[in-house]
């Protein structure tokens, strides 16, 4: 499960300003609009459902009064569940939907004061809209384009089911800010957040390893040398017995499907031969 809050200055295609209004970002999550009709996937958040742009656009402009002319007015957040994670809820988009207000929960809890103490802010004090789509499309930095296999814009292959997440700077009362790209983990920590999204998925939704490649990542980027090294050798070791299995599984497969020549086949007698003077004698 890849959940990622986005800094609109490193992540993405185009820097955008998130020290102004969300009508550019909102125009931008409506490129798969385009020819749906009433088919187009809208907005929702934390207890609505079918919510248009224009709302979306009023609501986030509207929720940071008195903020600095450079201070960021909203976030952005995206969820991205693996396609055998989708394939896991039946690629159920109710379900999806489900699990991301499950996220903006953890996010909103994820919060504290400079004491250490939480904000006591939960999912439905936040102002925030979600949107649900369907592709993703390669970038000039992805290698299938530089080996010219496809081309910048084309829409890539396989499930890629995710949900874009547009958040106020200030919670409901417009009293509480929340900054989700603050420096200090004590404040807001970016791997907590992440860690707890995919353990709620494992234990809700009765799956294994949602966040495997982010205990990697993390492993891999602040772990002792001993820790990388441990983390390799269970990698490895976990990778060999799934090879182990896989050729027993198979071995035992094809004993199965192998006809038993040791058992013997049902005793017959011996065949009588005709009665050849008998047979002459009729043929003639």
């Amino acid at each position: 499960m890849f959940v990622k809050v986005i800094n609109p200055k490193k992540h993405g295609k185009t820097e955008y300003n998130n020290a102004g209004s969300c009508t550019a970002l909102v125009n931008y999550l409506s490129k798969e609009d385009k020819d749906k009709g009433l088919e187009k996937e809208l907005y929702f958040n934390h207890d609505k459902d079918r919510i248009s742009s224009i709302e979306v656009i009023r609501s986030i402009d509207n929720n940071c009064p008195n903020i600095e002319k450079n201070e960021a007015k909203f976030y952005s957040l995206v969820v991205a569940p693996r396609p055998d994670e989708m394939e896991h809820i039946k690629n159920d988009k109710e379900r999806l939907k489900a699990y991301v207000r499950d996220t903006m929960d953890i996010y909103a809890q994820n919060f504290n004061k400079k004491d250490g103490s939480p904000k006591n802010v939960q999912g439905k004090d936040l102002v925030y809209y979600a949107k649900l789509e369907e592709n993703r499309y390669y970038k000039g930095t992805d290698e299938e384009v530089k080996q010219g296999k496809a081309k910048q814009g084309e829409i890539m292959p396989g499930d890629n089911t995710h949900v874009h997440i547009i958040v106020s700077r200030k919670d409901k009362s417009k009293e509480i800010k929340l900054s989700p790209l603050v420096n200090s983990k004590k404040l807001f920590s970016r791997e907590d957040f992440k860690t707890k999204c995919c353990d709620h998925f494992d234990a809700n939704y009765k799956y294994e390893g949602s966040g495997k490649e982010l205990e990697k990542h993390l492993i891999m980027r602040d772990g002792t040398i001993e820790e990388r090294i441990a983390y390799i050798n269970k990698e490895y070791e976990q990778r060999k017995s799934l090879r182990d299995t896989g050729k027993e599984q198979t071995r035992t497969k094809e004993q199965q499907q192998k006809p038993d020549t040791l058992k013997q086949a049902p005793e017959q007698k011996p065949t009588q031969k005709p009665d050849t003077d008998y047979g002459y004698g009729m043929g003639m």
